[in-house]
């Protein structure tokens, strides 16, 4: 488990096996916020904790509809947030921000969390993922928690 911080180096695959086992592994709620240029591996990412956790079907970036939220048959849900483009804290308001982070059975996977400034909960995950440069398809990647968040697996 990460207690505070992991760093990893990761290939495209590893990305996903990782995601795979947050979301074998989430139990709600948990607010995973998720930082990086684009092409970064942010949606890669949301897209593997979506499906471990049983969504089923296409799941197309919310970077145009902002979010979409995924009910599951056992009352659990995952809500995948684009905030890349949200210019202030007062459009958080207008996607229901506050029903996302008062959600006591989701997941939030929220890309592009640093646009949100104060208003991210305070028990939270942030995953940072930079490409790495002259090597196509890995990635380095800086887990940290803030406050006191559910656990996630830990980074091999």
């Amino acid at each position: 488990m990460i207690t505070a911080s992991s760093r990893a180096r990761l290939a495209q695959g590893e990305l996903e096996e990782w995601g795979t086992q947050v979301g074998r592994l989430a139990r709600p709620p948990v607010f995973i916020g998720l930082r990086g240029p684009l092409g970064a591996g942010k949606s890669i990412l949301a897209r593997a904790v979506a499906r471990a956790m049983g969504v089923g079907g296409a799941l197309p970036s919310p970077t145009f509809n902002l979010l979409f939220r995924y009910d599951l048959p056992d009352g659990r849900g995952v809500v995948h947030a684009d905030l890349f483009r949200v210019e202030s804290t007062a459009e958080l308001w207008e996607l229901g921000w506050r029903e996302l982070l008062g959600d006591p059975d989701a997941v939030a996977l929220v890309e592009w969390c640093e646009r949100a400034g104060d208003e991210l909960p305070p028990d939270r995950w942030e995953v940072a993922l930079e490409h790495v440069p002259g090597v196509p398809g890995v990635r380095d990647m800086e887990v940290v928690r803030f406050g006191n968040p559910t656990a996630l697996p830990a980074l091999s």
